[in-house]
């Protein structure tokens, strides 16, 4: 069974990214990473959906926070998905946590679309229990993460 005790960030959708990042930062003294700008192949119920998503990751940690906006009818869509929206966690078994995490009760809604046409690089899943979503994070994508975080652009 995945043990789910351990997020590295949880993710917030609100109406504008740079907005919330100066909002936050005047009310708390959190400081942000540079704002990315991502257009995105998702695999929702075996279907690839293009869309696009702006976000941005607290430098404080060890939770940080995650900022992010999308177009209308995007997962990203503050109207449909606004305020706390995920946490997320890192795993060395993307695959294999989702099928345990499915087992488990969990849906899942949507991850990024391979070349092969699987899941690839993250997932988002749902507990049966509560509305807020999972988000698994293959350790592959971490060297983005990295690079990101020491000041270059994400990916």
């Amino acid at each position: 069974m995945a043990v789910i005790t351990d997020p590295f960030h949880a993710g917030v959708v609100v109406a504008d990214v740079e907005e919330a990042m100066a909002e936050m930062s005047a009310a708390t003294g959190v400081s942000w990473h540079s704002l990315q700008s991502l257009d995105l192949d998702l695999l929702v119920g075996g279907e690839v959906v293009s869309t696009s998503v702006r976000f941005s990751y607290s430098v404080e940690g060890p939770v940080q926070l995650e900022l992010a906006d999308g177009p209308k009818g995007s997962f990203w869509d503050v109207d449909l998905y606004g305020g706390l929206n995920h946490l997320g966690y890192w795993t060395d078994d993307l695959h294999g946590d989702i099928k345990t995490l499915m087992a488990g009760g969990c849906e899942l809604i949507y991850g990024g679309a391979g070349a092969g046409g699987g899941l690839e690089g993250f997932a988002f899943l749902v507990p049966p229990a509560a509305s807020m979503r999972i988000e698994l994070i293959d350790v592959a994508m971490r060297p983005a993460f990295d690079r990101w975080f020491a000041g270059g652009e994400f990916g």
